[in-house]
């Protein structure tokens, strides 16, 4: 389990960009690298609590999940545990793990954690100071993925309080080699999958266009990725090797972002940024 609390870790935000960059570097249109889904956002009741029922996707049939939710003052407390999963990695390509996310009324996508299985379950903690919102989970390639893929295995069913809104997932972005694990066996024991996270964040990186926008950037992650190599070689413990596929993401995702935000300001003829320019925004809390 990891625990993510709002108030206690780095927190950052960013306007999507990723269409637009795979216009600049593969020749897509970057409207079509999104598509809309749509669901129901709860509203949490001052100094009440209540549990809400997670309801599967094709992705995952099987899955279930529920999250229990306790309104106190200006925040809301978001206690998730999911059942029944199977391994992001199993979806191959460029997936390896599961992300919490919530959605606000307005479209704002907030990055709440990573889920790590435990066999066929995990739990996760968080906070928010939105008093509405709509909760998914979706398969990523690494926990610091900053918009959702269109990979959504689990979200919160429909209820009569909450009003209906439409939400942009990342549509043909993430290599992948099976759309769904019904007839895919579920793992025993933990799963790790950090440092299958750490290679992919560079290979994404890389894909971004880093190698001539963000160099240095970039050699920061390859020599990052180097050391887990070391690690492993040296036999060390899991703990150190975590951190460091960790930190290796970190390093990745930064030289990803600056290629993107240079490849966006270096467009020919100026297309505007921020969130104005598409719509939603997203954003990471508490990264560890």
């Amino acid at each position: 389990m990891r625990v993510k609390d709002q108030g206690s870790g780095m927190k950052f935000g960013h306007s999507l960009v990723v269409g637009l960059v795979l216009f600049l570097f593969q020749g897509r249109d970057p409207l079509g690298a999104a598509a809309l889904r749509e669901i129901t956002t709860i509203m949490g009741l001052e100094g009440h609590s209540e549990t809400v029922a997670l309801r599967s996707t094709e992705r995952l049939p099987d899955g279930f999940g529920k999250a229990r939710l306790e309104r106190k003052g200006s925040t809301t407390d978001i206690e998730v545990e999911i059942g029944a999963m199977k391994p992001a990695s199993l979806f191959g390509g460029d997936y390896n793990t599961y992300v919490l996310w919530i959605v606000s009324p307005d479209r704002e996508m907030l990055n709440l954690g990573e889920f790590v299985l435990d066999g066929t379950r995990s739990r996760l903690h968080s906070t928010t100071n939105l008093p509405a919102f709509a909760i998914l989970i979706t398969a990523e390639p690494h926990y610091l993925v900053r918009a959702p893929s269109a990979f959504v295995v689990l979200e919160n069913r429909p209820n009569k309080r909450g009003s209906r809104i439409q939400y942009p997932v990342l549509e043909g972005v993430y290599n992948f080699e099976r759309a769904t694990l019904e007839h895919v066996k579920h793992a025993r024991g933990k799963v790790h999958t950090e440092v299958k996270q750490a290679f992919t964040a560079l290979r994404l990186a890389r894909r971004a266009g880093a190698a001539d926008l963000a160099t240095g950037e970039l050699l920061l992650a390859e020599r990052a990725l180097d050391k887990i190599v070391g690690l492993l070689r040296q036999g060390m413990n899991r703990s150190e090797i975590e951190a460091q596929a960790r930190e290796t993401v970190r390093f990745a995702v930064a030289a990803q972002h600056l290629a993107e935000d240079r490849a966006f300001s270096g467009a020919e003829g100026g297309v505007p940024t921020g969130a104005g320019w598409w719509g939603p925004t997203f954003k990471i809390l508490s990264v560890a």
